[in-house]
This record gives C-alpha cells, structure tokens and sequence, in this order.
C-alpha cells in the first residue's frame, strides 16, 4: 500500500482541515473564555484529541464510502483521481470503511462514558449513516446532498461548543459580557462553514454534470438546468458575502483592526470575484477554477479565527 495514494484516497489534506478547525475553534476561541471565568474545560486536551481523531475519522470513513459508492462516476467525472482498481482493491477500501467505522464507535462509546453521557455515543452512528446515505441516496436529488454535506461541515464545528454545552451555557447566564466574542465567533464560523460549504458542492454538481448525468442522478443543474444552479450560487454566494460584511463590522466597532482588513481582503472581495466568475461561467474548467476559488475562500476563514 503506497502512502502516498493511501493519503489522497482519505483525502489527508481535507482531514488536516477538520482538526485543525477544531483545535483552532478549542484554543483561540473557546478555552481562553472558560479559563477566563475560571472554569477547566469537560475535555482536557487528551480527550478532546480523541474527539477531534473521532471527527477525523468519520470524515475519512465518509470519503472511502463515497469513493466505493461512485467508482462508476469517478471515472467519467474525474479519473485522474480514481484509486479503487488502480492501487487499492475494492475489498481492500471496504475492509478500511468498516474498520474505520468500528475505531470511531469505540472512541465515541469511550468518550461518552467519560463525560458520563452515554446518549452522546448516538451522535456517532448518526453522523456515519448520514454520510452514508449521502453516498447511496442524498447526493442524487437536487439540494438535498448538498445541504447535508454542508451541514456536516457546520457539525465540525459545532461539536467543540457541543463538547462544553453546560459550561456555556452557565457562563452564559452569569457572565454574558466575557462569551459575547466567542458566541459571535462561533456563530459565525458555523454560518460561515455551512455557506461556503453549500456554495462549493453546487458549483462542484456544475462541474461534474457530465458524468452524472450519463449515470441518471438528478443533481441541480440537471434537474433544473445549469442557468438555475448558477443563480443558486450566486444567491447563496450574495447571503455568504452579506453574513461576512456583518462580521467584518463586528470587527471595525471592537478595533480588530487587523482582522477587518484581511476579511475583506481575503473573504469578501475573492467572493465578489466568485459572484463574476459565476455569471461568465459555461464549462468544466469554469467551474473547476470557481471551486479553487472557494477553497481558498474555506481556508481564509481559518486565518480568520487566528487573527481574533
């Protein structure tokens, strides 16, 4: 097994996304609070580690499903970046999918157990099944997949707060003034997250029309044609850019100085750029180049949380 090629099929990079995120959302934003008010976080940094390994992993478990569901479409959309037959078996792939699986539910079922919870495990197989009929089902009619995808890009998110839920919420109540910038940060990012996220998966069902339509799913463009998915995308890039503009005064009226400026060079106006790219796209490259865009965009948003 080559590990390189065993990295692009986990999709690594994406995966180094996720934790990063999460520890960038745990320490820089979250933490400081708490500490602040003097109170220790529910998960000291050990476990919280295995949380953000569990997200990792589900993450990566959802990629190798969605490889073995859409080989087929793979090799039309994009067989440059097709694994399965070419250095990894499909046997091979679905050993790792259920192995991956099992790895998860024994440190969620650990996790659980730690924060005396154990109705919490449930998060975990909710998450794997969603990412799973994602792959089966969701990501063949319009809208549906791509709001799944994005709202599972918010939940990376999300489950940090979620992991310090009954802290928060107590601090909350008796200190709102010290968890006001944190509740704003975390919002945000969560609306942030989920947009840009939505944003990205339509552009990429532009881009990949060719295949899935020859294979019979029902995407947006092909439910409703390209012209209608562009506007799709341009309105949730419109809502996108205005949220980022909220945010960005946020920042001016608490003198984040540095922030405000990189937020809007680094979010606002490629996202204008983005909104042009979109009424004069017509073609695959069109899109593909959009996409890059919106990465960048996605990784802006982490600098984001740095300089706060």
């Amino acid at each position: 097994m080559k590990l390189t090629q065993f990295s692009r099929l986990i999709r690594f990079q994406n995966l180094v996304i996720v934790a990063l995120t999460q520890y960038l959302l745990q320490y820089l934003v979250l933490r400081p609070v708490l500490f602040q008010a003097g109170h220790s976080p529910t998960l000291d940094s050990f476990h919280f580690f295995l949380l953000v390994l569990d997200t990792v992993v589900i993450a990566a478990g959802g990629y190798l499903v969605n490889d073995l569901l859409d080989y087929e479409i793979d090799l039309i959309n994009k067989p440059d970046k097709v694994f399965i037959g070419r250095f990894f078996s499909e046997k091979t792939v679905l050993w790792l999918y259920i192995s991956m699986i099992f790895i998860g539910l024994a440190i969620a079922w650990y996790l659980a157990g730690y924060v005396e919870n154990r109705r919490l495990f449930l998060i975990y197989p909710i998450a794997v099944g969603l990412l799973f009929l994602y792959s089966k089902y969701f990501k063949k009619w319009p809208l549906v997949g791509n709001v799944v995808v994005a709202a599972f890009c918010a939940f990376v998110a999300g489950v940090v707060l979620f992991a310090e839920r009954e802290t928060f919420s107590v601090l909350s109540s008796a200190q709102p003034a010290v968890v006001e910038n944190a509740k704003i940060l975390f919002g945000g990012y969560l609306v942030f997250a989920f947009l840009s996220t939505l944003l990205r998966e339509i552009v990429k069902d532009l881009e990949d029309v060719e295949g899935d339509s020859q294979l019979g799913l029902q995407t947006l463009p092909i439910a409703f044609g390209a012209a209608t998915a562009r506007k799709w995308a341009f309105a949730v890039n419109l809502v996108l850019i205005a949220a980022i503009v909220f945010f960005s005064k946020w920042l001016l009226e608490k003198g984040n100085y540095l922030p405000f400026a990189f937020t809007v060079a680094g979010l606002v106006l490629p996202l204008g750029f983005v909104g042009w790219l979109l009424e004069k796209a017509t073609e695959k490259a069109h899109y593909s180049r959009l996409s890059q865009w919106i990465k960048w965009v996605m990784l802006a948003g982490l600098m984001v949380l740095i300089l706060c």
